[in-house]
């Protein structure tokens, strides 16, 4: 069995993204991520990403690569890298959490995060991981079944 890693990242977004560029984004990230067997989940907010991405070492090594050359990230900083027994978000090829209010429709792959959890990540973004982990149950998440 090929060992599992998970990585948490925070970066700048080196230009602002319209609904529209998000779509987009995600679209092609679940399509590669569900080719390369990675799981996880991207958090846009006030023009900063924060992502958890899960998955083979091989696939994760291509994809933080990917990620690393990616024009629309600037300031990378990785808040946790380590090995891990199972995955916390199984499911989730790539969910994009977004700020209450700030889509009226549900879309496939979009997950609202109540916006005090949002301003956690900004407050505290050493604790990156552990909030990005309550958004599944595995990782004990408060609001894990009503993101679905």
């Amino acid at each position: 069995m090929t060992p599992l890693s998970t990585l948490v990242y925070r970066s700048k977004a080196t230009i602002p993204l319209t609904e529209l560029e998000l779509l987009y984004l995600l679209g092609q990230a679940r399509g590669r991520n569900q080719a390369e067997m990675i799981t996880g989940l991207l958090v846009y907010d006030r023009g900063l990403f924060y992502q958890w991405i899960e998955g083979p070492d091989p696939s994760m090594g291509k994809l933080w690569q990917a990620i690393r050359q990616d024009p629309r990230h600037g300031d990378i900083e990785i808040l946790s890298e380590q090995q891990i027994p199972i995955r916390l978000f199984r499911d989730w090829h790539m969910q994009l959490a977004f700020r209450e209010g700030y889509w009226g429709s549900a879309i496939d792959g979009l997950v609202q995060a109540p916006n005090d959890v949002l301003d956690q990540l900004h407050e505290q973004p050493q604790r990156a991981p552990a909030i990005l982990a309550e958004f599944t149950a595995l990782g004990g998440g408060p609001f894990a079944r009503t993101l679905r």
